[in-house]
């Protein structure tokens, strides 16, 4: 095997080097440092097991300090007289049971001192080792007076003079009628600490102290300086493992002890002092560098041991591996047909067995770059070509114009290159998707048409396929996918024949639909239809990102409707906004110098009533004045026609025989014969009113459509039908008027656009608002000479929908 500075095998054993080496530190120094925890923790329990014999030995001498008072006392009865002239006598007493405590132990009574105390704390007989009284305090001992005739705790410690001293109380004496105490008060001084030592088993490196207010008063230590042990206000973390106060370190005359305090307290439980021991902290340091060294001695023969072993085990498991690197770099030349021995541990055997396939897998992945290239490229093309559309689609008013436009660009190659493109119109007169025309990409035309080799079915999907889409009309329900994409407002798309989807209508099976997508073209508030493209003639797929694409290119159409509507409307407001200010400066003002130009007419008849000329001028001027009021009327019904019109159920059917009744009159006397037929009885919702006006404003349109001419047969015909499952009601007002040519029409709902001298020209406006805003639909027919047909869709009432 060869073996190089860069090998694997050189990188697995150095990497694998590392690795035993981080994890024999981790181990090393997590046993180092569980090593030294139980270490500490031994140091600490022993500290806890040392202060606790102290406290301990230190409370065994205290009772048989007790013990031995009771025992002397039996034997030195009280004086009978125990009046206050026996203050000597009972001193010659304190001092007999003094010496026999210390023939009993001097090391302990030698310093002690011995009271004879009454019941109220004066004391009536003294004696110690010190010419200084006891100092009683005479509260702290009543309180105590009754612990120690029941004989419970008769003993508490005392601070005097800087020193701690133990008192222990023994009732003495058997007189009922003054109750006398022999109080025993013990020093704390080193004698006694190097007992305790003794008894608690330190060591001669150890030390026993005592601290009185944080300052060392006393110990086995040689000399200490005061500030050493003010160590009551360190942080401690083991005030809770059963003693009051531990310190992991302390230097000490430059030496390192754990130090442990027990702290003392007088009968009003006020901190006097400390009993403290000292462990010697050397020998737990040199315990650590002991274990320490033998740690990592330990763990330099593990690292050496397993690196030579692991080296051996990776070159043999990595053997087989070389002679895969080879025919790697066989494959990398170009060399496709190579062939490895499997051989090895299973993994080198599975990737030996790869080879053979590898060189088919690079050229697959060869080929699927090549196609997500491709496909990004298409994508970049995309986008640039709806960027394109984007900035040269206009919104027009005619939105056939419009839906042009992008037909083309879909189709065009230097466009989104679909196969063709077709548009489905959304009537709203019989709610239904109409096909109203198709464009074909223009290669895929030449292709088609270039192939002779019996491709006749093909000719026929590209040739007639403008007169097939005028055939189609599709039911605007959520059954099939057209009407589905604009009823949701979604674009669809599928990668597959079309035949095998409901597209609404058969004839879409002849059409060869194949890769599609469905594109609504919509409003807020309107339906325009769908637009659909295929890849017919082609392979290409519809991705995602090509969806998502054709999504955003809609939405911003959709925005640009909406925006141009709103425009719309903006221009609308202001234009009836201005009408309404005309109205009231122009109207009134012109009202009311006609109304004055009458009155004086009026009073001229008065005093010439034999003229003809002012009679007639008169009539005039008040035909003037009934003609700018009806213009006046009409002008504010045109700027408030959408203000407080409450909708309500309307019987059509009703609505137009009241309106005949009202109308037919006024016709007959002008010649005009009007006739109805009504086969539908339903309702409709809207404002009774509105709708009244507009169907009043278009008949009598009709009716003024005879004017002028001259024909015996005046006919106005009023049809309303229903169709055949389209919820939508038909009125068909038909005359035989004089009619109107192309122009008149395109214009015909403009306001102040009219062909009547008489007239301001806004009753067709008006009337247009009112359907509109029922979201029905008006067109106007007309053909010079013959007539006008007026055809209005509304929508059936349906209870549902209240």
């Amino acid at each position: 095997m060869r073996i190089s500075k860069n090998s694997l095998l050189v990188r697995m054993v150095f990497y694998n080097n590392i690795a035993i080496v981080v994890a024999s530190i981790t181990i090393a120094l997590f046993l180092t440092f569980i090593a030294f925890q139980n270490i500490e923790l031994k140091v600490i329990d022993s500290a806890r097991d040392k202060i606790s014999l102290v406290n301990r030995a230190y409370n065994g001498e205290i009772l048989r300090a007790k013990d031995d008072l009771n025992r002397i006392i039996r034997n030195v009865p009280a004086l009978e007289d125990n009046s206050s002239d026996n203050r000597f006598t009972y001193t010659q007493r304190a001092d007999i049971i003094r010496e026999q405590l210390i023939k009993m132990d001097r090391k302990l009574y030698s310093d002690s001192i011995v009271s004879i105390v009454d019941e109220d704390g004066n004391v009536i007989g003294e004696t110690g080792a010190f010419k200084a009284t006891s100092r009683i305090d005479k509260e702290n001992f009543k309180r105590n007076l009754a612990n120690a005739d029941s004989n419970i705790k008769t003993s508490y410690f005392s601070k005097i003079d800087g020193d701690i001293y133990t008192r222990i109380i023994v009732r003495y004496g058997t007189d009922t009628n003054r109750k006398l105490y022999i109080l025993l008060t013990l020093p704390m001084n080193l004698n006694i600490l190097k007992e305790l030592g003794i008894l608690a088993g330190l060591n001669d490196q150890d030390k026993i102290f005592l601290l009185v207010d944080d300052k060392y008063k006393c110990g086995t230590f040689t000399h200490v300086k005061d500030d050493s042990f003010n160590i009551r206000n360190d942080e401690n973390p083991f005030t809770k493992r059963g003693y009051n106060y531990l310190y992991k370190k302390r230097k000490v005359n430059d030496d390192t002890y754990y130090l442990v305090l027990n702290d003392l307290y007088n009968y009003n439980i006020d901190y006097i002092g400390s009993l403290g021991i000292a462990i010697y902290y050397e020998n737990i340091e040199i315990m650590k560098i002991i274990v320490s060294l033998s740690v990592i001695l330990i763990v330099l023969i593990f690292v050496t041991v397993s690196t030579t072993i692991s080296a051996k085990l990776f070159r043999n498991l990595l053997e087989p591996l070389s002679k895969i690197v080879s025919a790697a770099e066989e494959v990398s030349k170009g060399n496709y047909e190579i062939y490895v021995k499997p051989e090895g541990v299973d993994e080198m055997r599975t990737l030996s067995k790869t080879f053979n396939q590898m060189a088919t897998d690079i050229r697959e992945n060869q080929l699927q770059s090549v196609n997500k290239n491709k496909k990004l490229m298409g994508t970049l093309r995309r986008i640039d070509a709806i960027e394109k559309i984007l900035m040269n689609i206009q919104i027009e008013n005619d939105m056939n114009i419009t839906v042009k436009e992008i037909l083309s660009a879909m189709t065009s190659e230097m466009g989104l290159g679909y196969s063709r493109a077709m548009y489905f119109r959304y009537s709203r007169e019989i709610d239904t998707m109409v096909g109203e025309m198709s464009i074909v990409n223009n290669k895929i035309k030449k292709e088609v048409f270039s192939n002779t080799d019996g491709t006749e079915g093909f000719k026929f999907q590209i040739e007639e396929l403008d007169k097939l889409i005028k055939l189609i009309k599709i039911p605007f329900k959520n059954n099939n996918l057209i009407a589905k994409a604009l009823i949701e407002k979604r674009i669809i798309s599928y990668n597959e024949k079309g035949y095998k989807h409901s597209l609404g209508n058969d004839l879409f099976k002849s059409l060869g639909i194949k890769n599609f997508l469905i594109m609504p073209i919509y409003s807020e508030t309107r339906n325009y239809g769908c637009i659909v493209v295929d890849y017919f003639g082609k392979d290409n797929i519809i991705s995602k990102e090509e969806v998502e694409l054709l999504t955003l290119l809609f939405l911003n159409i959709a925005i640009r409707i909406k925006n141009k509507t709103l425009e719309e409307e903006k221009i609308d407001y202001e234009r009836t906004a201005t009408i309404g200010k005309l109205v009231d400066r122009f109207f009134n003002g012109r009202e009311l110098s006609f109304e004055k130009m009458l009155k004086f007419m009026e009073r001229m008849y008065e005093y010439d009533y034999n003229n003809t000329f002012l009679k007639i001028q008169i009539q005039e001027i008040k035909n003037e004045i009934s003609k700018l009021r009806r213009e006046k009327e009409i002008l504010n019904e045109y700027v408030s026609v959408k203000k407080n019109n409450p909708l309500e159920v309307i019987d059509i059917e009703k609505l137009f025989y009241e309106l005949i009744d009202e109308l037919e009159p006024s016709l007959a006397a002008d010649g005009i014969n009007i006739s109805t037929f009504i086969n539908y009885s339903g309702f409709v919702l809207g404002n009774r009113a509105r709708l009244k006006r507009a169907f009043f404003e278009v008949i009598k349109n009709a009716k003024e459509s005879f004017e002028g001419k001259d024909n015996d047969n005046k006919k106005i015909n009023i049809i309303i039908t229903k169709e055949k499952n389209v919820d939508k009601v038909k009125i068909n007002i038909v005359d035989n008027g004089k009619g109107m040519t192309q122009d008149q029409i395109i214009n015909i709902f403009e306001p102040f656009v009219g062909y009547n001298q008489n007239a301001p020209g806004l009753g067709l406006s008006i009337v247009s608002r009112i359907i509109k805003d029922h979201r029905g639909v008006i067109k106007y027919t007309s053909t010079i000479n013959k007539g006008t047909d007026v055809k209005i869709t509304l929508n059936i009432y349906k209870e549902e929908i209240i």
